[in-house]
């Protein structure tokens, strides 16, 4: 957004609705591949994919002073990404241990951000609109070598049983309740996340210090998705959610309450380890209810639904010098969201037996 606000000439407004552009664009693809998913061959959804991400990221860098035409790239782009993730989660929905995987992709997603955290405001003086999407392009170009990992369809894992259409294990109960554990669980740690700093703002904290926390918090969240490696399948699916939406609810209670900056360092670190633990435990439970990705897959949906709701409720509830709003969505979405897990879990303990 900085960069399309200083450098780009666009006003706030029209910066920020890139964003909601790019939000049809891989809303659409989830609902398209969650659909279909049983059929889909991987490998080439990912291709495809990606190749429509880099060519739109591409022509997105020359066609800022045509807004039109740039919205419909940003939304395009984002259609081509879900596609690729919506092959690279299904794969690893198929996957013996998926909570492993979902662990190993929080912990790299986490990392990587806080590294952008620490480097955006360090590079952006020196970054053009240009050199931004161009810099997406060639990461995604870089990508392109691993999908060849990437299973051709679902006949390609052995020991794999696709458990019914796509449409029936979507309705069903425990699939049901387990997106909206995952919406939930969004919108509290989004709705959060969108108030951070102007908590700490009013906290009385410095940039500098905002910045530092918000940035090795991030970081600092890869042990949580760590620690999930090795305790999902010890402990089963409900019990690692319920214990991190408690402490998310703890960290959430302590960041309001802070009257230090090492206070709210502290409990803004808690949140983000929190965050990345519970996330990988639930889409492995969505896995688990259909190895054939169908259900992770309209997870995508589910978390950009979270993603949105969070933030607009929190939105209403809180005013100038009164966060406490932030709190009351925040618990409220987490008690959904645990209610929500034992509901979904129990529904995959049926199955199972």
């Amino acid at each position: 957004m900085g960069v399309l606000v200083d450098y780009g000439g666009l006003p706030d407004a029209q910066a920020g609705m890139t964003s909601g552009y790019g939000a049809i664009g891989s809303v659409s693809i989830a609902l398209l591949c969650a659909l279909t998913m049983h059929r889909l061959p991987l490998r080439k959804l990912a291709y495809a994919g990606l190749t429509v991400a880099i060519v739109t990221n591409v022509l997105a860098a020359y066609q800022i002073e045509s807004l039109p035409l740039f919205y419909a790239l940003r939304a395009l782009n984002t259609f081509g990404e879900g596609a690729t993730y919506a092959a690279v989660m299904s794969s690893f929905a198929r996957q013996p241990n998926s909570e492993r995987c979902y662990g190993l992709f929080m912990m790299l997603q986490f990392g990587i951000a806080g590294v952008a955290l620490w480097g955006l405001p360090t590079f952006l003086p020196h970054m053009t609109v240009t050199q931004m999407y161009l810099g997406f392009a060639s990461a995604q170009v870089c990508t392109l070598p691993l999908i060849r990992s990437l299973p051709e369809s679902a006949a390609d894992v052995a020991g794999v049983s696709l458990r019914g259409s796509e449409w029936r294990l979507l309705f069903a109960i425990p699939a049901l309740a387990g997106l909206v554990a995952l919406c939930a669980s969004e919108a509290s740690n989004v709705g959060t996340d969108a108030y951070l700093e102007r908590i700490a703002v009013h906290a009385g904290l410095s940039d500098a210090q905002i910045g530092t926390t918000l940035g090795l918090a991030s970081i600092l969240g890869m042990p949580g998705a760590f620690a999930i490696l090795f305790l999902g399948g010890r402990l089963g699916h409900a019990l690692p959610a319920l214990i991190g939406f408690a402490i998310g609810s703890v960290s959430l209670i302590g960041i309001l309450q802070a009257e230090s900056y090492m206070g709210f360092f502290l409990f803004t670190c808690i949140h983000s380890v929190a965050w990345a633990f519970v996330t990988p435990d639930i889409q492995s439970i969505l896995a688990e209810l259909d190895p054939g990705g169908a259900v992770v897959t309209a997870g995508v949906i589910a978390s950009g639904l979270g993603a949105g709701i969070g933030p607009a409720v929190t939105a209403t509830l809180v005013s100038a010098n009164n966060y406490g709003g932030v709190l009351t969505t925040g618990l409220g979405a987490f008690a959904i969201a645990a209610i929500a897990i034992a509901i979904a879990s129990r529904g995959l303990r049926s199955s199972v037996s």
